[in-house]
């Protein structure tokens, strides 16, 4: 019987109230192209490759006649849309930077939404925050920013088609961890605990979303503690939330020995952040499922979702995903940094943006059948990467399995590496009780044996490691660049 009232209450919100209140937000289609990307994840490389061109000269097109930015970059480097023969072509474009949507994000913006930018920026709504019956109104643009970890946030504007487009492709990760559309679910957002009980927002996501929002950052252990009460009533199948969130929830049940017995979720999600091997570790074991992570960025959206078998696979029927191969370092090998183009017309799209992030693309290779490009190596921001003073180059995930070693288990709650201008090391440490004398000892040995001699090394112990404005966790400061 409770089988049948779950099948029941999932279908009435993920088939009917969700995809009919998110139309009146003006994010359509939801379900249609959900059932699409069902179909075709699993066609021939060839036919994948084939809807991305056609998307993409289409997505050419209408930036040439209705971007006021594309259209004059087109006309500066001599670029016709009659020399495009094959997606390659795309590299006679110049990478999108950050400073260029900041400068020029007006001018980015379909010509004829131009009255709509206004009142999008005088909005007091927080950015990103949809317009209700935006389907009936004039203008339909939403102002956002991205959360401006990597330095001055970026503007831009969207329509809730872009939104509509990452709740198909979390509806598609679900689904490939069995889990259909309208199941409960809790996750860790931008809000406070204090927030929760007074919002009609929350309410709304609960009731006809079976969504629970839960606060995501600047978490304490008594906010931890009523996200631990709130999920052992609601009883979600999936955990959403930013990873350093999602990670220390994870370690305050571990800390306290909670009782989570009520709340056993099938899948966690992490997102807006990278999920290290440590942080997976910890959720697996204490969650006791499937731990899977989104790779994406506001301005673009959902970009790739890890599968059961650990692929990461590019939502590539919407996005067209490349690497600057070697990004013009030799040490990187084939490694590059990421650039992503945005194939939906949206009123603001994006081209060869650049990420700021390094990673590898390749066919996919995957024992789940998809067919769906992988991002084979995901190594974190271009920041991250640290060239060392032998040029040897040292990833973040270095850091990670250093300090997931059984010598520091228990030992560090939290750590920040800062590579110095002189490319030296200070490691600030948060430390638990289990650290010793021994701890900080294998700490340095790993630094000796992995870095050249003459590189220097301070630790440094503090009471807390903050996190930025974003709510994210920086694990690596790199003062070299």
């Amino acid at each position: 019987m409770a089988a049948i009232s779950r099948t029941i209450d999932e279908f009435v919100h993920g088939r009917i109230l969700f995809p009919f209140s998110s139309l009146l937000y003006n994010r359509r289609a939801i379900l249609r192209n959900y059932q699409e990307l069902t179909r075709s994840e699993f066609y021939p490389e060839e036919v994948l490759r084939e809807i991305q061109f056609t998307r993409l000269k289409a997505l050419l097109e209408f930036s040439r006649d209705y971007i006021p930015f594309y259209r004059e970059r087109f006309k500066q480097i001599g670029f016709d849309l009659r020399d495009l023969r094959e997606i390659e072509d795309l590299k006679h474009i110049p990478p999108l930077s950050r400073q260029e949507v900041i400068d020029f994000h007006g001018e980015m913006v379909d010509h004829r939404r131009k009255a709509s930018i206004a009142p999008a920026n005088e909005s007091a709504r927080y950015p990103g925050t949809p317009i209700p019956f935006a389907l009936f109104r004039k203008h339909k643009l939403v102002r956002n920013t991205s959360s401006g970890s990597t330095g001055a946030p970026t503007v831009f504007y969207e329509d809730g088609s872009r939104t509509a487009l990452n709740w198909v492709h979390e509806l598609r990760l679900k689904n490939w961890y069995g889990i259909p559309p309208g199941a409960r679910e809790a996750r860790m957002v931008r809000i406070s605990t204090d927030y929760m009980p007074k919002s009609g927002v929350v309410r709304f996501r609960k009731s006809l979303w079976n969504q629970l929002l839960l606060p995501g950052v600047n978490l304490a252990d008594k906010d931890y503690a009523v996200c631990l009460e709130a999920v052992k009533k609601f009883r979600p199948r999936v955990l959403w939330g930013f990873t350093s969130a999602v990670a220390g929830f994870a370690e305050f049940v571990k800390r306290t020995a909670a009782d989570i017995s009520p709340f056993r979720p099938e899948l966690v999600v992490g997102w807006a952040a990278p999920l290290y091997e440590h942080e997976e570790k910890l959720m697996r074991e204490v969650f006791g499922c499937h731990v899977s992570s989104i790779y994406g960025a506001r301005e673009v959206g959902h970009i790739a979702g890890r599968c059961a078998h650990g692929s990461f696979h590019l939502n590539q029927e919407n996005l067209l995903v490349e690497h600057n191969n070697g990004n013009g370092n030799p040490e990187w090998g084939n490694l590059g940094e990421i650039l992503v183009t945005t194939l939906d017309l949206s009123p603001m799209p994006f081209i060869r943006y650049r990420m700021g992030d390094v990673g590898e693309i390749g066919a996919a290779r995957c024992e789940c059948g998809r067919n769906l490009q992988v991002i084979s190596n995901l190594l974190g921001r271009t920041g991250e990467i640290f060239i060392a003073k032998d040029n040897r180059m040292i990833s973040p995930n270095f850091w990670c399995r250093t300090f997931m070693s059984s010598k520091i288990s228990g030992a560090v709650n939290r750590f920040q590496v800062v590579y110095t201008k002189d490319k030296d090391l200070r490691i600030k440490i948060e430390r638990a009780s289990g650290y010793s004398d021994e701890t900080e000892q294998y700490i340095r040995e790993m630094v000796t044996k992995n870095f050249s001699t003459d590189t220097g090394l301070e630790i440094v112990y503090v009471p807390k490691i903050e996190p930025q404005v974003s709510g994210k966790y920086q694990m690596v400061v790199n003062q070299a660049l």
